[in-house]
């Protein structure tokens, strides 16, 4: 009778303890989805974020090419206004040149018609100033011819006059034209001055537009690669959330199949050091973990040359393995260490991984080989620990050195 209550004492004793021991896992499981939930959300934002100033800066672009645009066909415009400026000067100065051979002509007509008017006036003062009636009648054969020679003196008299207007008039022509001509050179040039000074500003402005497309361009790119980092970051979560979950369901079996096999649960502790996780390759320790001169090192960095092989560290699910232009050939694993979620990325190998996503993993299944893929710098394996999920901020991080 005693046996049996002693017994029925243990059971009873195993059985809470294995609840207590599955309730403060479901506790710590709960948390570790609470906060990949957490960082989803943050991220979303983040995504909300980078779309929106990514938008805008199409926007920006768009409205700046608009502009651009206008400048271009505005300093085609004044290229063409300019090309038919110098057309215009060309033609005026070679109106300038026919002017002056016309002015030439002019001006010997001129010359001409002073040298005959000077004949006329020399003649008239040699004979005294002036030709008298009497000896227009003294020298006249008869009436008739007297008519004839007054007549003739009148005539005389009277193309005298209208050489002078002609003159007069020849000499007003060739004033208006060299004046009206010389406007027109002035206006001219003036024109293409002005057109030659809005031709630079138009230039400075388009060095300025240009300028700003390039630093618009420059951010959006900034913004593609932050939005695609982003995006990266979701996929990763949302495998994590996944990967977290199986990895949860995979502890939950075997725990349950120590129960019934009479095992015991495991404890709830876990284990520092001596071997809750294996390293997962050989070789020395170029870079530990901790601050450096480029800022923290989330993860160490193991080296060794030659065909070097990758192994999990922990039995877990595979959340991701893909490419990253960061970590080149990656593998990240989900962990449930007696109730305690961690995350483990083995980074730069060397080709594809021999693990694919979702898949469930023992402690030292090969993963791959150590390489030199992503941001490396020679051959070497970056090792990262995160105690809970992994972040972008890797603000779980901790040194994989103490837990092996």
């Amino acid at each position: 009778m005693k046996s049996k209550v002693v017994g029925t004492v243990l059971s009873l004793s195993l059985a809470l303890s294995a609840f207590t021991v599955y309730h403060s896992e479901s506790v710590v499981h709960a948390e570790s989805l609470s906060s990949i939930k957490k960082k989803q959300q943050e991220n979303a934002k983040k995504a909300k974020d980078s779309k929106s100033k990514l938008e805008a800066n199409k926007e920006s672009q768009a409205s700046l090419e608009t502009e651009i645009t206008r400048i271009d066909k505005l300093s085609s415009d004044t290229d063409a206004k300019i090309e038919k400026k110098q057309a215009d000067i060309k033609q005026t100065k070679t109106e300038i040149a026919t002017l002056k051979e016309e002015i030439a002509v002019v001006q010997k007509r001129i010359d001409k018609r002073d040298k005959l008017l000077k004949e006329r006036v020399n003649s008239m003062y040699e004979s005294g100033g002036a030709v008298s009636y009497l000896e227009v009648v003294l020298g006249s054969k008869d009436f008739g011819d007297f008519l004839d020679r007054v007549l003739a003196l009148n005539m005389i008299a009277e193309q005298d006059r209208e050489l002078l207007e002609e003159q007069k008039k020849d000499k007003e022509l060739l004033e208006d034209k060299m004046a009206s001509v010389e406007t027109k050179l002035s206006n001219l040039q003036k024109a293409m001055k002005d057109l030659q000074v809005l031709k630079e500003q138009l230039k400075a402005q388009m060095a300025e537009k240009d300028r700003l497309m390039a630093s618009l361009q420059k951010e959006q790119g900034h913004l593609e690669a932050e939005m695609h980092k982003i995006e990266n970051e979701a996929e990763i979560l949302k495998s994590q959330e996944e990967a977290f979950k199986r990895e949860q369901e995979r502890a939950r079996q075997q725990e349950a199949a120590r129960r019934s096999s009479g095992g015991g649960s495991s404890s709830s502790a876990p284990v520092i050091g001596n071997g809750m996780i294996i390293k997962p390759a050989a070789g020395a320790i170029t870079s530990p973990f901790g601050n450096r001169s480029s800022g923290m090192h989330e993860g160490i960095d193991i080296a060794q040359g030659g065909t070097v092989p990758i192994y999990a560290a922990a039995d877990g699910t595979v959340i991701r393995a893909e490419y990253s232009s960061s970590y080149g050939n990656v593998v990240y694993i989900s962990h449930s260490i007696a109730g305690q979620q961690w995350t483990t990325v083995y980074a730069h190998m060397s080709g594809t991984p021999l693990v694919s996503t979702g898949q469930s993993v023992s402690k030292g299944t090969k993963l791959g080989n150590m390489g030199n893929t992503g941001r490396s710098h020679g051959q070497h394996l970056h090792f990262e620990l995160h105690k809970g999920p992994w972040n972008a901020g890797k603000t779980n991080a901790v040194n994989p050195a103490a837990y092996w």
